[in-house]
């Protein structure tokens, strides 16, 4: 067991850092370069606009179906037709509230196709998921691993033909979108089919009992998913229709905004790791101290890394990835990249909260967040645009971030290794120093890379802030659980 789940997870892992980083580099930012700031504005709104109420799509589901089979495999078919049936109702469900949101805010009747589109791209994902419920459950990582890759590689295959080769010309917004949604859809089918082979094809069952069970287990979760994709995701629309150059303003913070995301990427696949092996922790009354100093060392060192590499450079680099890259781009990147700092805490100490059960203060803490950062954007977009957008996200997560900490400290009573916060300090310091010279002097882009990543290991391991140890003993801790 232990093997298998290692395998499975060892293959999702590197499906994903090879899949999505090649997708966002080669694709997306290719792509926004062909579409321009206007076309790409269009879509990106619209695609975090769908995205802000996707948890009406799922409504914990998920996460009660990976629980239910791999702890009762047996009973795979008995709520499997109740569940098509209530997920059939959030569809429509999802798909009135956004339409109707769509002509509440007052968006250009023009763009409602792209809406109708990318509603079909969150069903999509979203059922994906779902299967990947069945998949993970029975233990079927293989089948698991190739599920959370599917969109993401037929995107890559069908986007690099649009771009590298002559088969369309110009590339535009529709086929863009065309592309972008069907390569969901196919994902859906590989998922549909895999559905119906290890379990049966879906029947209705009404069942109100049923349906209001499921929605007392999961609406709490379901409500912080939904604040936190709102905190995440309402930038965009905020730009659009508080600043004059709305479109435009929202394509520049797409391209700082997409870099954090790709950072993100790799802590959020640390974070799944960290959700079992607190959850086992907790259950036998052990000591997180280990794990949680471990993960947040790994996490805040590797972003000290990337934000003092990346702004020293911001320009060099922006102006290599985009066509029409500018001060907007630039000045978000600071906030964006800074604020993986606070999103690192809410991997590992909102993790924590959610191993033990604490989704009452977590959602009072994510609402927060959220007025925090809507205000903010009132404030700050109509004078700042993208930069001020940018801010607001890195006040709201570092809202979020530091009280889930404070929680975990003085709630719960769990504390970080001795020394852990000095440790980190000096190593902060030490690389905003090195920034900072690097700004002043405008040295060579490849020595002062090297330089500071020098600087980086030295000060990481003289400190012993990553401790290789302590991570492979985490590392079978979580095979332990399997």
């Amino acid at each position: 067991m232990q093997k298998l789940f290692l395998r499975g997870l060892g293959i999702t892992l590197l499906l994903n850092l090879l899949v999505k980083p090649a997708t966002i580099f080669m694709v997306d930012i290719k792509m926004q370069n062909e579409l321009g700031l206007d076309s790409y504005g269009i879509f990106q709104t619209m695609l975090n606009f769908t995205f802000l109420f996707s948890m009406l799509l799922d409504m914990g589901i998920t996460n009660f179906m990976t629980r239910m089979i791999a702890q009762h495999p047996h009973m795979i078919h008995k709520y499997s037709n109740r569940l098509f049936t209530f997920r059939l109702i959030l569809v429509l469900v999802y798909i009135v509230w956004t339409v109707s949101l769509f002509f509440i805010l007052r968006f250009s009747v023009e763009w409602l196709w792209v809406l109708g589109l990318l509603i079909m791209h969150q069903v999509s994902i979203i059922t994906v998921n779902y299967v990947r419920a069945y998949t993970g459950g029975l233990l079927k990582f293989g089948l698991d691993a190739v599920l959370s890759v599917v969109e993401r590689s037929v995107y890559f295959v069908f986007g690099s033909i649009l771009i590298y080769t002559t088969f369309v010309e110009p590339v535009t917004l529709q086929w863009f979108t065309i592309i972008f949604v069907g390569s969901s859809s196919i994902s859906l089918i590989v998922a549909t089919i895999i559905y119906l082979r290890i379990v049966a094809l879906p029947r209705l069952h009404w069942d109100s009992d049923f349906f209001k069970a499921i929605f007392r287990q999961s609406y709490p979760y379901a409500i912080l998913v939904i604040i936190m994709m709102l905190t995440s995701r309402l930038d965009a629309v905020f730009l659009e229709k508080l600043h004059p150059e709305g479109t435009f303003q929202v394509s520049y913070y797409t391209q700082s905004f997409r870099l954090l995301d790709a950072c993100w990427m790799f802590a959020v696949l640390f974070g799944s790791i960290l959700l079992p092996v607190f959850s086992r922790v907790l259950k036998d009354n052990g000591s997180t101290t280990g794990i949680m100093t471990s993960a947040l060392n790994i996490l805040f060192s590797g972003g000290v890394l990337m934000i003092t590499l990346t702004i020293g450079i911001k320009e060099f680099l922006f102006d290599k990835l985009y066509d029409d890259a500018n001060w907007y781009s630039y000045n978000a990147w600071i906030f964006h990249s800074i604020t993986f700092i606070p999103m690192c805490f809410t991997v590992v100490f909102g993790t924590l909260l959610t191993a033990n059960g604490s989704l009452r203060i977590l959602n009072q803490i994510a609402f927060l967040s959220l007025i925090t950062m809507s205000v903010l954007n009132v404030l700050l977009i109509p004078f700042f645009g993208a930069v001020g957008a940018a801010i607001a996200s890195l006040v709201a997560q570092s809202t979020l971030g530091i009280l889930q900490y404070l929680v975990v400290r003085y709630k719960m009573k769990h504390r970080l290794a001795t020394n852990t916060w000095l440790k980190l300090m000096v190593l902060s310091i030490f690389m905003l120093v090195a920034m900072f010279l690097e700004i002043k002097f405008k040295w060579n882009q490849l020595y002062y890379a090297l330089g500071i990543g020098t600087l980086w290991i030295v000060l990481v391991f003289g400190l012993k802030i990553i401790d290789l140890v302590q991570v492979l003993k985490m590392l079978n801790s979580k095979g332990e659980k399997a």
